[in-house]
């Protein structure tokens, strides 16, 4: 009887400790991939460290392909054209580049692509509202 008791005290106590939590906030699968309109072209210029800024534009297609034109606007009389393809970052919200675009990386919302630095982070300080480009309409 003991034995038995003790049983199902402990397969009670398993049950209970791997049963989900009522309280537990649902997971927001919520992101830019699968919630936004994101494929088009965004347009605006970067800031540059050595002239007055580098114009860019990044057009996204839904088939996973892209084409990016950059001119720095002081010393190129043409833009530089690459295209290639992108795959999406894990968190569902970050677009990268492949060697073509330089595995550079955006951070894509809503009617906006933001270019983050090297190791993916978004840009802050005064400069962040510049690495911001607008979708063209």
């Amino acid at each position: 009887m003991i034995k038995t008791t003790l049983t199902c005290a402990l397969t009670l106590a398993f049950l209970t400790a791997c049963a989900p939590s009522r309280n537990a906030a649902p997971v927001d699968s919520h992101t830019a991939r699968d919630s936004l309109d994101w494929a088009g072209s965004y347009e605006g210029v970067l800031p540059c460290a050595d002239c007055p800024g580098i114009r860019t534009r990044v057009t996204q297609s839904d088939n996973g392909r892209y084409e990016k034109q950059t001119q720095y606007l002081d010393r190129q009389p043409q833009p530089e054209v690459v295209a290639g393809t992108f795959s999406w970052e894990s968190d569902g919200s970050t677009i990268r580049l492949d060697a073509s675009g330089d595995s550079q990386r955006y951070f894509v919302g809503e009617n906006q692509l933001t270019q983050l630095y090297r190791d993916g982070t978004r840009p802050t300080g005064p400069l962040a509202p510049h690495y911001v480009l607008p979708r063209m309409r």
